[in-house]
């Protein structure tokens, strides 16, 4: 991989939570923040090429922690940040597109204090500026 498509991924999911959704959402967690809010997490990239174009496989993971002791809160936040990525399809910078999306996993834990919802999405992105 001869550039990296994390940053501009990442950057587009940020500001496409935060604007579609109701709760804050973090690109990390600050000590003592409460509950709920989104957090953006792990990202992995994994480069490809076929012999006309270029490009990444890439896995973002999704953090949806609620104190709320049911699962409602953190199903309807999940559905919703499900729904917000999905569509439609994030613009990237730098000459990428995305060109699939799609739900990797999908898991709620439910702890004493709260529940915590983890969502990761894979992304394949092409390069359009090696193309």
């Amino acid at each position: 991989m001869t550039r990296s498509p994390v940053s501009p991924l990442n950057k587009s999911l940020y500001a496409r939570l935060k604007s579609k959704l109701t709760v804050p959402v973090c690109d990390f967690v600050p000590a003592g923040r409460k509950a709920p809010y989104v957090a953006l997490t792990d990202t992995q990239a994994q480069d490809w090429k076929t012999k006309t174009v270029s490009g990444a496989s890439v896995t973002a993971t999704v953090k949806i922690i609620s104190e709320y002791q049911g699962d409602k809160e953190v199903a309807e936040l999940a559905d919703a940040a499900i729904n917000a990525i999905a569509s439609p399809v994030l613009a990237l910078e730098n000459d990428w597109q995305i060109v699939t999306v799609g739900i990797d996993s999908h898991s709620v834990e439910r702890f004493d204090t709260h529940r915590e919802a983890s969502i990761t999405f894979r992304f394949t992105i092409i390069d359009t500026r090696e193309g």
